[in-house]
Formats: structure tokens, sequence, C-alpha cells
């Protein structure tokens, strides 16, 4: 019984996130996610005490989701700068995908905002202090303080991450460039990467 209702439940998320990307949470009410999910709108407010409350648990499903998908992009790599930019290119990848009227409507209700960027933040902060510490174990980066260094890896790609006109393509590629050129000499430490050793030993 409880496998089944926890079957309804994520249906009802899949089915309300499904029509939020589409439409918007504006244009969405609670009579047609509940029409579209094939339960009664009494059956929502059980779970959730109002559309924005169900707006958020979308957004967390959601973000667990690639936060999923993200860990097992960087279980594929062995090596820890191979890992760190797997998390960003792929976090860059999902950043581009997202709607700029999607985006707003979640900037614009700061109840929603500061608690789907309080949970993405913590999930993945934990990732990041997994990478950290595998590779100070592997002894693929110098032993520093793994909460700053993983607080730095959570925070300090913010600006070329940004969509802003002011940063042009060109531009936001270089300071990515950047940062990685610091990663390989500032984190590492002057330890060659796996790919970097093949080239010079002409393997």
């Amino acid at each position: 019984m409880a496998k089944q209702s926890g079957k309804k439940y994520q249906n009802l998320l899949d089915k309300a996130e499904e029509l939020f990307w589409k439409y918007g949470y504006t244009s969405v009410s609670v009579d047609q996610i509940a029409k579209e999910a094939g339960i009664s709108k009494m059956t929502i407010y059980k779970h959730f005490h109002s559309k924005e409350d169900l707006f958020v648990a979308v957004l967390m499903n959601n973000t667990e989701f690639h936060l999923n998908k993200l860990i097992e992009k960087i279980d594929e790599k062995y090596h820890t700068l191979d890992k760190i930019e797997a998390m960003y290119h792929y976090m860059l990848e999902i950043n581009s995908q997202l709607s700029p009227v999607f985006v707003k409507e979640v900037m614009d209700r700061v109840n929603v905002l500061t608690k789907i960027v309080a949970y993405k933040e913590k999930r993945t902060l934990e990732i990041w202090r997994n990478i950290v510490e595998d590779g100070i174990q592997k002894k693929e980066i110098r032993n520093l303080d793994i909460d700053f260094i993983s607080n730095l890896l959570l925070y300090m790609p913010t600006i070329f991450m940004k969509t802003d006109s002011y940063i042009d393509e060109a531009k936001r590629l270089k300071m990515f460039d950047n940062f990685f050129d610091f990663m390989r000499y500032g984190l590492l430490g002057g330890i060659e990467s796996p790919k970097e050793s093949t080239v010079k030993e002409g393997i």
C-alpha cells in the first residue's frame, strides 16, 4: 500500500513538473494538476498546503534527479581533476537549458528561491567534499583544508556561470579555462593529470 502511495506521489510531482515547465508557475492551477495526475484536488492538499509548496517540492525533486545524474558522471571518472571538470561541465549544461521565463518566476518568489538554493547548496557541497576527500586520499591533490576547498569549488565558478549580457560567450569561456589552470596548478600543486602524463611520455 505504501509503495502504491509512493508511486502516486511521484506521479503527482512528475505531472506538476511537466505543467510548470510547459506553461509556467502562474498559468497552471491546482485543478489542472489534479486532473492531469488523475487525483482529486483534496489529495494534493493532503500533501501540500499550497501550490507554492508543491512548486518547491517539484524543484527539489528535479534538483535531486540532476544531482544523481551528476554523481553517475563523476563516478565514471578516476582522476580528481576529471571529476571536477565533469561536475562543472554538467552544471553549465543544465544552466544553459533553463528557460529565462521559468528562472524569472523562481527568482520572483523569494520563499521558493531561498529553499531551493539552500537545498541545492547543501547537497552539492556534500558531493564536493567527497571529491576533495577522495582526491586527498589518492594523493592527487594537496592535503588542504577540506571545508575551505569544498566551499571554494562550490562558489568560485559563479562568475563564469552567469549569463548576464555584459559577459559575452568568449570571455565566459576564457574565464572557464583560466579557472581550470588554477585547478591544475593551484589545487593539484604541480601533480599531473593522467592525460598530461600520457602526452609527455609519448604513449
